[in-house]
């Protein structure tokens, strides 16, 4: 088991908390660091064990002492720590003494935290081939082919080509943080299958990308689906001297054609259905028989941010049941977008779990340290207290379930109830 001597600079808060001490026969230790604080960013881990406090043996102090001793520190908070392993605690109930019942820390209806994990958003499924990205046949490593009869002239025999089966590509899931999880149920949750489809461990939100057609290469699988015209036209089989006949116009192709979804075109007629851009370079989608370019896809069918009701066409944010842009999914006190962060809802708008617990946070009035969802606490005399910290102003006996006094809001017990404070 290593020491150390760990100093941090103030002023405070130093972002840990103890546990333990002489009163409570257990050696004082870290119970809770706060995340990017003081004591986190120089190495403190919860679990290590306290040897001494500003160069006083820690070993001979009360839990209230060793409290008294860190906030006299001022600027300069110096440790002795020793590395142990965590001590992993499941919260228990606390007795409440008369007259003072705990509750839960569950903050109220409007302060529940709203976590939330959407599904991706994706395309309404089409035709068989709905959706794919295509690619013609110039782009693969086959060209434009001659008419039929032409190249009948020039080869005695041709080598059947073959249509291999359509594929779309990919997409990648967008990585992200692993946010905090949940301490509430959504107010708005209503549907009984809630629970299971956002589960706990559901992050706030989701970033994912709208799908975007991928640079053509000849190795890439999806463009598999263009049929060389050197092969046959389009209906299977060799052409056996047969002119393919343009899908658009509906009249005999003399000369260069091009073959896409089963049909032969003219290259100059196979056009966006919205723009009328011929598509006889780069890829397409087909989507109900209508075949679209990358760009007017996109303004199509890409989903609309619920804030500023523009597309979005790169990383999406998915929250509330809703889809938004990055910068539009924003903190309502830093302005810093959420993104895969954890986030709660007051008063109808997002906070980051920082901001909120600055603005609506309960803190324990012992110690002024948070109270968190699954600290054991109480109330009383007006305040929240840490279980540890409901000790008598005087011998710091623990009151916890006894019969206490207080004077100017400090508790005290039997023995010391008519004592100066």
């Amino acid at each position: 088991m290593d020491s150390f001597k760990v100093v941090l600079e103030g002023p405070a808060p130093w972002g840990f908390r103890l546990q333990g001490g002489k009163d409570f026969n257990v050696p004082l230790s870290i119970s809770r660091l706060t995340p990017g604080g003081k004591a986190a960013q120089a190495g403190v881990a919860v679990g290590d064990w306290v040897l001494s406090i500003d160069g006083e043996n820690a070993g001979s102090l009360t839990h209230i002492e060793a409290q008294n001793k860190i906030r006299a520190c001022g600027e300069r908070l110096s440790l002795g720590l020793s590395r142990a392993q965590p001590v992993q605690s499941k919260p228990q109930k606390v007795q409440t003494p008369d007259k003072q019942p705990l509750r839960p820390l569950v903050p109220d209806a409007s302060k529940q935290r709203l976590m939330e994990n959407t599904e991706d958003w994706r395309p309404r499924p089409g035709t068989g081939q709905s959706r794919s990205f295509r690619i013609l046949a110039h782009l693969t490593g086959t060209e434009f082919m001659q008419d039929p009869d032409e190249e009948h002239l020039k080869k005695s025999s041709q080598v059947p080509g073959t249509e291999a089966p359509a594929s779309s590509t990919p997409q990648e899931p967008w990585p992200g943080p692993t946010a905090p999880s949940p301490t509430s149920r959504p107010p708005w949750a209503v549907d009984p299958a809630f629970a299971e489809r956002y589960a706990p461990d559901k992050t706030s939100t989701v970033l994912t990308r709208h799908s975007q057609p991928a640079t053509p290469t000849p190795l890439q699988s999806r463009t598999s689906i263009v049929q060389a015209a050197a092969g046959g036209v389009p209906g299977g089989g060799s052409n056996n001297g047969k002119t393919p006949v343009c899908h658009q116009c509906h009249k005999v192709i003399r000369g260069r054609y091009l073959v896409a979804l089963g049909h032969a075109y003219h290259p100059e007629e196979f056009v966006c259905s919205q723009c009328g851009k011929v598509l006889e370079e780069g890829g397409f989608f087909e989507e109900k028989g209508a075949i679209f370019c990358p760009p007017c896809y996109d303004v199509r069918y890409a989903p609309s941010c619920a804030k500023c009701k523009k597309k979005i066409t790169g990383e999406i944010m998915h929250a509330l049941k809703m889809t938004w842009h990055v910068h539009c999914f924003t903190c309502a006190a830093c302005k810093t977008p959420i993104r895969n962060r954890a986030f709660y809802m007051e008063e109808g708008v997002p906070y980051c779990e920082r901001d909120y617990e600055k603005m609506f946070g309960t803190k324990c009035h012992g110690c002024d340290f948070k109270i968190d969802a699954e600290d054991r606490f109480l109330e009383a005399l007006g305040f929240s207290w840490h279980d540890t910290c409901f000790v008598c102003a005087i011998c710091q006996i623990n009151l916890e379930g006894k019969t206490f006094y207080s004077k100017k809001d400090r508790p005290l017990c039997k023995s010391h109830a008519f004592s100066h404070v």
